[in-house]
């Protein structure tokens, strides 16, 4: 990976980190350390269309609570299901 240092950036400008990011990412090194990673647009759009390809589809709230554990009785009876509702709702009261 490209790197560059922020006395360089100083310097050079834009011109300096453009020439660097011809190469692919560039990290932005302070005081001899990695601070940042710099990226064209066109990278950090690749990046994103990959994360929401392979993102989880996002449950409602039924799976959730589908899937939480069951009861201690092992079924959800009335009671049970009652409880799980109360515990699910929290501080929230029926107004």
């Amino acid at each position: 990976m490209n790197t560059i240092t922020l006395a360089e950036l100083k310097r050079g400008g834009m011109h300096a980190l453009d020439a660097t990011l011809k190469y692919g990412p560039t990290f932005l090194m302070k005081r001899n350390r990695p601070a940042a990673v710099v990226l064209t647009h066109e990278h950090y759009e690749r990046l994103q269309s990959a994360q929401a390809a392979n993102a989880a589809p996002p449950q409602d709230a039924l799976a959730m609570f589908l899937a939480a554990p069951p009861a201690k009785g092992g079924g959800l009876s009335g009671r049970a299901l009652k409880q799980r509702i109360a515990d699910a709702r929290g501080d929230w009261s029926e107004r």
